[in-house]
């Protein structure tokens, strides 16, 4: 007796569903939905740059208003405050600027210590396995010698 599946909740049905994975889910940086750089300083960076609003003469989305981890439009309802907090905090457009040259800097930071550690990693499992191999020769070679002989001596 196959029981069905329980109707969704009122909270499932306010969360947006986008493309069968969850909302909060990462997006590779390979992924193939991401064809826009976010910033043009940053083009590793993608974001999905061929989604439309509603209506079908409607502009895509900018690349700012996505998030730039789950590529998942922006509500800006939702984050009116925080912005607000932004243009209190950098009143004139030369800080807006200098603001967005610091962050793209510490981003590129960040981005680049990743890729070393990353490559660090790499070279060590690297070396790992080939001295796994070099034990795994010896170890063989050891057993070949020591069942040879002992075959000789049973003749």
């Amino acid at each position: 007796m196959s029981r069905l599946p329980s109707p969704p909740s009122e909270e499932e049905n306010t969360k947006p569903h986008a493309h069968s994975r969850a909302a909060n889910d990462a997006v590779p940086l390979t992924s193939h939905i991401r064809t826009r750089p976010i910033h043009p300083q940053l083009p590793e960076i993608r974001v999905p740059g061929d989604e439309r609003r509603e209506g079908a003469d409607a502009l895509p989305l900018p690349s700012t208003h996505y998030h730039p981890v789950t590529c998942e439009p922006l509500n800006i309802q939702d984050i009116q405050p925080q912005l607000q907090n932004l243009r209190k905090e950098y009143p004139s457009m030369t800080a807006v600027a200098k603001a967005q040259e610091d962050t793209v800097k510490e981003i590129k930071q960040k981005m680049e210590e990743k890729e070393r550690k990353r490559d660090e990693i790499q070279k060590a499992l690297d070396k790992k396995a080939k001295e796994w191999e070099v034990e795994y020769k010896i170890l063989s070679k050891y057993q070949a010698s020591k069942t040879s002989p002992s075959s000789d001596l049973a003749s």
